[in-house]
């Protein structure tokens, strides 16, 4: 039986970004279905009580530029901190949310690409609507796209996310993109 990973992520998380661009690799390697599903950060850390930016606590924040170089530098990804962060991704998240199953990836790698590569600012209709495309910020708008994202972001907390990324396979969760060959070794039985 072929298992599905379920990625849980935010395109505002620099982990999400590193974690989106090692996942497809993974879920091939083992030959496994992806499910990307957007949902609000800021909203998962609200319903389990956590800070809205848990790594822009002063005695983190250094520590979490010097991360993200690192991860830049080891996985040879492009990644720049973003000259406004944290950003709103609520219109982004609905964004993705209101697209086809088949349509989420290339666009949240475009999010991603935009915010973390390209230090575009993602919280702008006109920004997103140049990335992928004036019907998907349209759709953002609806309330069925809205509740939908609301959903999956509920969803995902009564799974157990307290973040981003959190990966499900069934009911086994895997947090963080530094937990990914775990993620791995699970779905080919060896955990």
């Amino acid at each position: 039986m072929e298992k599905q990973i379920d990625f849980y992520f935010d395109v505002v998380s620099p982990y999400s970004y590193v974690a989106s661009k090692l996942i497809e690799d993974l879920a091939q390697r083992c030959n496994a279905d992806l499910l990307w599903k957007p949902f609000l950060l800021g909203g998962v850390f609200r319903a389990v009580g956590t800070s809205d930016t848990p790594g822009l606590m002063p005695a983190k924040k250094p520590y979490l530029l010097k991360d993200l170089q690192r991860l830049s530098r080891h996985y040879e990804i492009p990644l720049q901190m973003p000259a406004d962060f944290p950003v709103r991704t609520v219109l982004a998240m609905r964004a993705l949310t209101g697209l086809s199953t088949e349509q989420v990836t290339k666009a949240a790698h475009t999010l991603f690409n935009a915010y973390w590569a390209d230090n575009k600012d993602i919280a702008d209709p006109e920004v997103v609507t140049s990335l992928i495309g004036r019907e998907s910020v349209e759709r953002a708008g609806t309330q069925e796209v809205k509740d939908a994202l609301f959903q999956t972001t509920e969803e995902a907390v009564k799974r157990g996310a307290f973040g981003a990324p959190t990966f499900f396979v069934e009911d086994e969760m895997f947090f963080g993109h530094d937990r990914m060959p775990l993620l791995e070794r699970h779905l080919m039985g060896e955990l």
